[in-house]
This record gives C-alpha cells, sequence and structure tokens, in this order.
C-alpha cells in the first residue's frame, strides 16, 4: 500500500536529524524533532517537502499499476458483472475502464444484471451465467442488452482470458409427484387447504418456495425439496416419483439426485407439475 505525504516526509526528515555529519553541521539538539529545530520557510523544510510529494506521486502511480496489472479471481469479475451499467459508456480513468457516474442520476437503475455467476471450466476458460429480473420474473437479457454487456467484459477483461456468456431461459424441470396427505384439511382433488378462507395450495407452493430460495447457479437437490414439502401444512409423506430436467432446446432426461443449472435457474412450467394427492392412512 503506498504510503501518505506526511508519512513519506517524517521518514526522509527523521533519517536526515538523525545522521552523525547533520548533527555536526547544523548543531542540532538530540530529542527534538526536524520541525523543532527548522521553520516552514527554511530550504530544508521546502526541500523535504518538494521530496516528499514526488515519492507520494510515484507510489501512487505504482500502486494504481500494480493493481491494474495484476491478473484478477472470480470475485474481481463477479463483481464488475454486477456494476454493469447499461447504456453509459466506459472511460479510461486511473489506469483502467470505468464508469464516470458524477452526473448520472439513475445510476442504480441502470443496473440490469441482477442474478450472476462466474466459474472457470477446465481448459480455464471463464463461463459468465446471467439473467435479468423484469418485474419479479427472472429472465434472459434482451438481444441489445446482451451485446452491451458482452462488450463491457471485453474492455474489462484481463488481456488473454476468455470468457463464455451463458444468457438463457431457465432450465426446465418436469415433476411428479406423490403426496401423502391429512384429508381432513387438504382436498385430495385440488390440493387446496381446507382449513382456511384462503386459496391455498400447499404442495404447490412449498415447490415454488423450494425453487425462489434457490441461489442462482445453486443445486436442486431432491432431498432438499423432499424437506421443504414436508414443512407443508398437511402434508404427511412426499415422494419424488419423477424428476426430469432440460436446457435450451434439448429434449427432458431424468436427472439423479441433485442438478445444477447450466442457465443459472429454473423453473417448472405449470403443465409440467403432478401431483398426485393420496389418504395418509399410517396413523
Amino acid at each position: 500500500m503506498a504510503r501518505d505525504r506526511k508519512t513519506i516526509k517524517k521518514e526522509l526528515t527523521d533519517a536526515f536529524i538523525s545522521d552523525p555529519t547533520i548533527i555536526a553541521l547544523y548543531g542540532l539538539v538530540s530529542g527534538q524533532t526536524f520541525e523543532e529545530q527548522f521553520s516552514l520557510v527554511s530550504v530544508e523544510n521546502v526541500w523535504f517537502d518538494n521530496i516528499s510529494l514526488a515519492i507520494y506521486e510515484h507510489e501512487q502511480i505504482v500502486a494504481i499499476n500494480a493493481l491494474n496489472s495484476r491478473p484478477h479471481n472470480l470475485s474481481w469479475y463477479l463483481e464488475k458483472c454486477k456494476n454493469f451499467h447499461d447504456g453509459l459508456e466506459l472511460v479510461w480513468l486511473d489506469g483502467q475502464f470505468q464508469y464516470d457516474l458524477t452526473s448520472v442520476l439513475d445510476a442504480e437503475e441502470r443496473k440490469i444484471i441482477d442474478r450472476v455467476a462466474v466459474l472457470e471450466s477446465s481448459d480455464g476458460e471463464l463461463v459468465v451465467k446471467v439473467a435479468t429480473d423484469n418485474s419479479g420474473n427472472i429472465e434472459p437479457l434482451s438481444a441489445p442488452q446482451l451485446l452491451r454487456f458482452t462488450n463491457y467484459l471485453q474492455l474489462i477483461k484481463d488481456a488473454g482470458n476468455r470468457i463464455r456468456i451463458i444468457n438463457q431461459e431457465a432450465d426446465k424441470l418436469k415433476l411428479t409427484l406423490d403426496v401423502y396427505v391429512d384429508v381432513s384439511i387438504i382436498d385430495l382433488t385440488t390440493g387446496q387447504l381446507l382449513s382456511t378462507d384462503e386459496v391455498v395450495y400447499p404442495v404447490k407452493e412449498a415447490v415454488d418456495n423450494y425453487l425462489s430460495k434457490l441461489e442462482f447457479n445453486g443445486a436442486f437437490v431432491k432431498e432438499f425439496l423432499k424437506n421443504e414439502l414436508s414443512l407443508a401444512e398437511g402434508v404427511k409423506l412426499p415422494l419424488i416419483q419423477g424428476l426430469e430436467w432440460k436446457y435450451a432446446t434439448f429434449p427432458f432426461v431424468p436427472i439423479g439426485e441433485w442438478k445444477v443449472p447450466e442457465a443459472g435457474y429454473f423453473k417448472i412450467e405449470t403443465g409440467d407439475l403432478t401431483i398426485n394427492y393420496l389418504p395418509y392412512v399410517l396413523d
């Protein structure tokens, strides 16, 4: 870290007044500071002011160059993705591309990367998964937005780094459940909760809650979904009878105990969720 100017000057003047030749030449008094023995307008004070300023400016330049030339880690790229301001121009300032936000009143509104994950592939390629929040719906960037975001990454990235951006619709899941319920409070035909005047479907809501709580690029885990379902009111025994997954235009395929989304997030269409309500009779 670069030193401040005051620290630099003190180190220089302390060395100066502790030199035996200087002590003898000026008749300095041991134990007194430089400021106590040299006035502000003295040649010596002006000289050390100028030298400390020159050293300070040099160290600032070295510190900035070191920061900008250091290879950046995944966390740095993650923060830079979040800091993308759509529609604003990057300027070269202090040795790097950045935004000049001094007169921008809607800076926060221009941050459209609401979900992002940065990974490194086995061959060293940086994989950037992104999505935006459109009034509560997580979805891909539009084509113009993606073009501007891609250009932004090309400007700020380290030289030589290869970046692959994944900006896709959510991975789709097809889920089939057998849910044994308390028939006194859950309708076996509709799955609606009967113990309230409100329209509540505990099992459907539990599935939605589980998906909404997943971190971006977080794995869908069968056992964790079952735990969420078990907490729903009226549910006694949830069983996952089928779980399939698809990405982009590929067909549905069965998955094992867990799956990380290729797009970074999952969605279950209404027609892809099958819930069979069964009476729980083990009590």
